[in-house]
């Protein structure tokens, strides 16, 4: 049903029929729906914005308000200044970075900007995408877990012995989070868990020298960003460049406290080995890469990147396109750094260069540009910079620890920002865009863009 919008509000217009605000209030509920379910898999606010209203003008109802916060989305119509208001209002109460659905839904999105479905049709859509499954036991997921933990491992320089060792220590810290999330644990404390878990790994390997020259400490450091892989530092980056300062400082607050619950777990485990007389003399150091080392890195690289994508039950074209973005960030972060370019430099020039392939492989593969670019920076966080400064500040080593964890948040900021300068570049054909599309173009993370 397309609705009679009149172009130019006036107080002589007639109030909405029964009919017409019921039809208005059944889009407002479409278009909330649509952006709860893409804010529950991570889509920045602007993003969520732009779709919500990009829909409603489809469907005929224009000059809607569109409040989104973290967890709350509002939407408010009003056919002329003095007249009644509808207004609709949901909660995101859950979060799960499902990467089917989210290509379900911008299909669904981009059927809906062509006008090639209609709003009931939509609406019945959307519903069969919400309530789906995950396409993946969660086994599966549990396995690509363990591979992103080895390839972080081989990525920062270790051997076999180490990446199977990362492989194992991170299935269970994922196993022991799914039980401990189905007693209802909050997230907070499964991050303790998990750090506390990776690190006495670490301490182990130390006290029976079981890895000989190789770091042990890089165990630690790949759970740690396998911990850190579900944190939206890339839809904080966009809220805060794109002026939705509430939702970024939300996010920020939830990346923030997630790290220190990381801190807490790795301080608990290194305490209980010195109480009980451990060696704890670690040494979350990594030497700069050789350049016969970088094809390794790059391909482990890119197995962390498909593995993730495979974790946050991305398609197979996704896995695809998430693999190639993330060796080819790896290369470039490798080979920058073998140059002797700082971390955070190399970070953002690896992430813009994998924000402009994840734009173009959306495009060709029909995906989201958020799944690849999402995917294909974790093997660019900085995990071991982390540890460093965690281990260091259990140490009483406080400047070390500070100048660690200041590193390891300019450069998660830099791969926010290198991810969007990627995807801003890669739009030189915005003009040829539709009408809709134009008026509600952002970033083009998710939701209406151009194909």
């Amino acid at each position: 049903m397309q609705l009679p919008v009149v172009s130019a509000p006036s107080p002589d217009t007639p109030e909405l029929s029964s009919t017409d605000r019921l039809e208005v209030q059944r889009v407002l509920d479409l278009a909330l729906g649509i952006g709860a379910a893409q804010l529950a898999c991570g889509v920045g606010a602007v993003d969520v914005m732009s779709t919500m209203r990009g829909v409603m003008e489809v469907y005929g109802v224009r000059r809607c308000q569109v409040d989104v916060t973290y967890d709350r989305i509002t939407v408010s119509y009003r056919a002329w200044v003095g007249a009644d208001p509808l207004t609709a209002m949901h909660r995101v109460q859950s979060r799960s970075l499902d990467y089917t659905r989210l290509q379900a839904l911008d299909r669904l999105i981009q059927r809906i900007a062509d006008g090639a479905v209609d709003r009931s049709e939509a609406n019945v859509e959307l519903d069969q995408i919400v309530r789906a499954p995950h396409p993946y036991p969660r086994w599966v997921a549990t396995a690509a877990l363990a591979a992103v933990g080895a390839g972080m491992a081989v990525l920062l320089g270790g051997g076999v012995i180490v990446a199977l060792v990362a492989a194992v220590s991170t299935a269970a810290i994922d196993r022991i989070g799914r039980l401990l999330n189905r007693h209802g644990v909050l997230l907070f404390f499964q991050q303790i868990v998990g750090a506390a878990v990776a690190t006495s790994v670490t301490v182990l390997l130390t006290a029976v020298n079981l890895v000989g020259d190789t770091n042990p400490s890089l165990v630690a450091a790949a759970s740690i960003v396998v911990l850190l892989s579900g944190t939206a530092v890339v839809g904080a980056v966009q809220d805060t460049l794109t002026g939705y300062y509430l939702t970024a400082v939300a996010r920020g607050v939830e990346i923030a406290l997630f790290s220190v619950g990381l801190l807490v777990g790795v301080t608990i485990a290194l305490q209980i080995a010195l109480a009980i007389g451990l060696n704890v003399g670690l040494t979350p150091d990594i030497s700069a890469p050789g350049v016969l080392s970088v094809p390794v890195r790059v391909a482990a690289g890119g197995v962390v990147a498909a593995s993730v994508a495979l974790a946050c039950y991305a398609p197979l074209r996704g896995i695809v396109a998430a693999g190639v973005a993330g060796a080819g960030g790896s290369a470039v972060l490798l080979l920058l750094s073998y140059a002797g370019f700082g971390l955070v430099s190399s970070s953002f020039v690896a992430a813009t260069l994998i924000g402009l392939a994840g734009a173009i492989l959306s495009r060709r593969f029909s995906l989201p540009p958020l799944i690849v670019a999402m995917a294909g920076i974790i093997p660019l966080v900085p995990g071991l910079t982390t540890y460093r400064g965690f281990v260091s500040l259990v140490t009483d080593d406080v400047v070390g620890g500070l100048s660690s964890l200041s590193a390891a948040l300019a450069t998660a900021l830099a791969l926010g920002a290198g991810v969007l300068c990627g995807q801003f570049l890669s739009d030189p054909v915005r003009r040829r865009m539709g009408r809709i599309q134009r008026r509600y173009f952002s970033q083009g993370m998710a939701g209406i863009r151009d194909r």
